[in-house]
């Protein structure tokens, strides 16, 4: 079969897992061809996250940029620290994170154990992260998160055109009405991913295969 027709059946076959069920989301808002859309979540307020977008750069772009914890500063809505800690492998790694929130609460960060895996026929690559809050010990003036879960789709549409598809379902943990929570995920995603497609063009992820040939 030819590789565009493969790639194309695929993506339409993502497309329909991503909006086949789309009466479980809500759709927030659009700009810059970001999509935002949320979903209520059972015995809580809290809502889970979902963001479609493309980019105009290769797939390897964003994949070098997702591994570069580092700079996850840069791009992340009030994250204030990234750091990698420890790699079972190149594509298997546990980070930690540290997030701002604003007075009178307290800041708050996570561990995170990520995996990155890219199918060999389709070129798709899939990332995953999991909270793991014991990890490390816990940090005087910040409350652990306990419950984080993230996941991307990352697809090539050609050489120089990627789509995304992001999710994330997450708890803060402590004492934070709702109503914040749910507002900063609001504002927070179009932020954050706007930061992303404009750092993912820059020089530093323009060249190379960050996962090799898998």
């Amino acid at each position: 079969m030819n590789k565009a027709i493969f790639l194309f059946i695929n993506l339409s076959l993502l497309c329909t897992l991503c909006f086949g069920q789309e009466s479980d989301w809500e759709f927030k808002r659009q700009a810059n061809n970001i999509s935002v859309y949320t979903k209520s979540l059972p015995n809580t307020n809290i809502k889970s996250l979902k963001i479609i977008m493309e980019a105009d750069v290769p797939i390897n772009s964003v994949v070098a940029l997702l591994l570069d914890i580092s700079a996850y500063q840069k791009w992340v809505y009030k994250c204030n620290y990234s750091e990698h800690l420890k790699a079972e492998t190149p594509l298997s790694t546990y980070d930690y994170y540290q997030i701002d929130f604003p007075w009178p609460f307290s800041d708050r960060d996570m561990y995170v154990h990520s995996r990155t895996t890219r199918n060999p026929e389709t070129g798709i690559v899939t990332s995953e992260s999991v909270g793991v809050p014991d990890f490390g010990p816990e940090k005087e003036d910040y409350i652990r998160i306990q419950e984080h879960q993230n996941k991307w789709i990352i697809t090539p549409l050609s050489p120089t055109r990627t789509h995304l598809v992001y999710t994330l379902k997450a708890d803060p943990a402590g004492a934070i009405p709702d109503w914040l929570i749910n507002l900063a995920a609001d504002q927070g995603p179009m932020k954050s991913m706007k930061s992303f497609l404009k750092l993912v063009k820059t020089l530093p992820y323009q060249s190379g295969d960050p996962i090799g040939g898998m």
